[in-house]
């Protein structure tokens, strides 16, 4: 073997070894689970977990209470649960299906060839909670994420 055939050869297995051990270290993790306040389950809203230096991960609450979240950082979390932008869709709308401004804005968007169905829907799935679950200095949720997959349930109380 020549010289230069064996530093190329070096060199493509010390970038190998360098790639394997940095995705090694950090194996993301993949959590999902349903979001209750009182037993009942929290049909809108955003879910996130903090964490003190890898940065933030956010899910949108679905209709059924459930989230999702992918390739968040093995590591403890903070984690807040808000509803309160739902509440200020339901104003922008003009609140339930039926009233004045969301009759207006409704032919409007309907001139345009558009809709707010989604958006209204989304409004009337509306659920107030307590406000420390919204902020991450204020909130009593923390959990430890581990790589892979996993599961965390969170059934809020006043």
């Amino acid at each position: 073997m020549t010289l230069k055939y064996r530093l190329g050869l070096l060199v493509v297995l010390l970038l190998g070894v360098a790639v394997g051990c940095t995705k090694q270290g950090a194996a993301p993790a993949r959590v999902s689970g349903t979001v209750k306040y009182n037993g009942n389950l929290v049909k809108a809203g955003t879910i996130a977990f903090h964490s003190t230096d890898k940065g933030s991960y956010r899910a949108a609450l679905g209709t059924d209470g459930t989230y999702e979240i992918i390739d968040a950082p093995a590591s403890e979390m903070v984690v807040t649960i808000e509803t309160e932008s739902v509440k200020k869709k339901a104003a922008a709308y003009g609140g339930d299906k039926g009233g004045k401004m969301y009759n207006e804005r409704m032919s409007a968007e309907k001139k345009a060839g558009r809709t707010i169905a989604m958006e209204q829907d989304q409004a009337s799935r509306y659920v107030k909670i307590p406000p420390k679950y919204a902020n991450a200095k204020t909130s009593p949720l923390t959990v430890t994420l581990k790589p892979g997959r996993q599961v965390q349930e969170f059934d809020l109380k006043d």
